[in-house]
């Protein structure tokens, strides 16, 4: 039998000092406590209902483009059913959990269909994730089902029954469809997702069909709307370039309810900036999109250039802070519908939509429909407009809590104090200052946690696997800034008694548990860690690494080997590099590498994203492809 997990519980914990019998005495009467989206009914027809509505509507549109097949709305409602009636007679229903781990094919998105489709809960695991990560995952998730292929290993410890998609009996299994046993509710989790926990454990983000709903809703309003009339057509092709373990994979997927065209591009193609477009320009795509920093990449790469006979018409940035020069530039360009949307998992993706032609200077916007934002001071007291605070989330985006961990749904998820049925209200521990205009501006972090290209992660984590090396007595993790743009995180450690920290053993012991961004660039070992007079870290005392240190390696032999030490030197922020240096232990990451890659076929030398993770030196990369013509 699949394990089902706890419900939406009925009440919150109140928030420490604040009662809602005690509103009064701790807001400040000259100061409105939220920011309000607009008041709207949360549709009660669920996705996979909306699905068959749209197929009828148009059965023979092309709904899905991805690297293995194409599939129209009715050769994917086909597939969507047949394996939804599988996941049926497996007994798998309203929550239960179904891990999906697959690779990057129409498969993942028919069996994330699929799986709404039956009344159950869709809880993606990516592939690429090291085997500790994915073990974790799958204790904590404790699925009915783990739906894979025979390609990919199924963790030796899971105790899940399995489906494998190219087994016979899912590729045979009989089409039809099949309601789930009971009619999909509101309050049914929709889907657990997985984000980095300050405890070395993911914590799963468990989110209600009533939230994606109000999601698909709000978009409709803020986002699809404005994209098909400022492009002039009903239908759009979308591109699907997140990774489908994260939020953001949320946003291209809904485009298909709406009856537009999903692009799920290739894991190669939508690292790689110029590979992506190419793809984007090739398939004429409508809308893109990406986090901040990948957005810099592709408009360097000439996507946004008036010569392409086509080129994205909408892009959509999430995942971290715009600068200032970035959203001048997209505001510039007179074809483009730009947003900035914002928003943490536990409320649903995107809560925040801001259109840049609308506002002369970054912000994160309003708030979307059925959402309130507060921005608290320390006291958790509402804070004036100009003033900073921490933003609180409430209304009906708000996720149910963390699956299986009420301790820590109970620290982050709080009664409401201003509304009479006391919460949920989702502490987010983002900064932000209120706008004359209504608007937030998002400042930093009021915790541990970061974003590093895109990716949400607590740094808590990261040492938390440190600290589980044997000779490892103390760990601190933190963000670095080599040159603007260029962040890297770096580890502090202390060795414990008798033992000796090597940063290579641990640079590997952590790659062997975290996900790739979540790595460190750099290990560095301490005899003490430095403390501030009153006896707190002090981190403003820890030594910068020396990534900019004198190579004392050989020179450059091979016109390969000085086109790929003058790249790596580029992207590592003009640092001298060697043919035998490591570019990810001098300070290269997993978008430097991209860099890496797309210049060097401006020089004609081709690569692939996985040769500089897998050589990382420019001796052995120079040696990997042999020699090139025109070096």
């Amino acid at each position: 039998m699949a394990t089902a997990f706890p419900r939406r519980p009925e009440t919150y914990a109140t928030t420490t000092g604040l009662h809602t019998n005690t509103v009064g005495n701790m807001t400040n009467p000259t100061v409105t406590p939220a920011l309000t989206g607009p008041e709207r009914p949360v549709p009660g027809v669920p996705l996979p209902h909306l699905l068959e509505s749209v197929t009828a509507a148009q059965p023979g549109a092309t709904a899905l483009v991805a690297p293995d097949a194409t599939y129209t709305y009715e050769q994917l409602l086909v597939r969507v059913r047949r394996l939804a009636r599988l996941l049926g007679e497996r007994g798998i229903g309203a929550e239960d959990v179904v891990a999906v781990m697959l690779p990057r094919t129409a498969d993942s998105i028919v069996a994330l269909l699929a799986v709404l489709a039956a009344g159950a809960t869709y809880a993606p695991v990516d592939s690429g994730y090291p085997a500790g990560r994915i073990a974790a995952m799958l204790t904590d998730a404790r699925p009915g089902l783990l739906i894979t292929t025979s390609a990919l290993a199924v963790p030796p410890d899971c105790r899940a029954p399995v489906l494998l998609l190219d087994d016979p009996e899912a590729t045979a299994a009989p089409p039809g469809r099949a309601d789930p046993a009971r009619p999909i509710a509101p309050h049914d989790a929709a889907y657990v997702l997985f984000t980095s926990g300050s405890t070395g454990r993911p914590k799963g983000v468990v989110v209600e069909h009533r939230s994606l709903m109000n999601l698909l809703a709000s978009h409709r309003e803020l986002f699809f709307g404005p994209a098909t009339g400022h492009l002039g057509r009903a239908r759009l092709r979308v591109a699907h370039t997140a990774a489908q373990s994260f939020d953001a994979a949320w946003d291209p997927v809904l485009w298909l309810f709406e009856g537009h065209e999903l692009h799920l591009v290739d894991d190669t193609t939508r690292r790689d900036p110029e590979l992506l477009v190419r793809h984007l320009v090739e398939q004429r795509v409508d809308v893109v999109e990406t986090t901040p920093t990948f957005a810099e990449q592709l408009d360097r790469g000439g996507l946004f250039d008036s010569a392409h006979a086509h080129r994205p018409g909408v892009l959509a940035l999430d995942g971290e802070a715009v600068t200032a020069a970035q959203w001048d530039r997209l505001r510039a360009l007179p074809h483009l519908l730009a947003l900035n949307l914002y928003g943490p998992s536990e409320c649903t993706v995107d809560a925040f939509v801001a259109r840049l032609s609308e506002h002369p200077r970054p912000t994160i916007g309003r708030p979307v429909a059925n959402t309130r934002a507060y921005v608290l001071d320390e006291r958790r007291r509402p804070s004036a407009p100009g003033e900073t605070g921490e933003l609180y989330l409430a209304g009906a985006g708000v996720a149910r809590g963390y699956l299986h961990r009420p301790d820590l749904t109970a620290e982050r998820f709080l009664a409401d104090p201003w509304r009479p049925d006391g919460g949920p209200m989702y502490r987010t521990g983002d900064l932000v200052r209120r706008e004359p205009d209504g608007t937030l501006v998002f400042v930093g972090r009021a915790d541990g946690q970061v974003k590093l290209r895109g990716q949400r992660l607590e740094l808590g984590e990261v040492e938390a696997v440190l600290l589980g090396h044997r000779s490892v007595a103390q760990a601190v993790v933190v963000v670095h800034e080599q040159a603007p743009g260029a962040h890297h995180l770096v580890a502090y450690v202390v060795a414990a008694r008798g033992a000796r920290c090597v940063p290579e053993e641990l640079l590997a012991h952590a790659a062997g548990t975290l996900a790739a961004y979540m790595v460190p660039s750099a290990v560095v070992p301490l005899a003490a860690l430095p403390l501030s007079p009153n006896g707190k870290l002090d981190r403003t005392a820890l030594p910068r690494p020396d990534f900019g240190r004198p190579t004392a390696g050989r020179a450059p032999r091979t016109p390969a080997e000085r086109l790929l030490c003058g790249l790596f030197s580029d992207v590592l922020g003009g640092v001298e590099i060697g043919p035998e240096d490591d570019f990810f232990e001098r300070g290269g990451d997993s978008m430097g590498a991209i860099r890496v890659v797309s210049a060097a076929r401006g020089h004609g030398l081709t690569l692939r994203l996985q040769d500089v993770f897998e050589h990382r030196r420019a001796d052995a990369l120079a040696e990997s492809v042999g020699a090139t013509p025109g070096l």
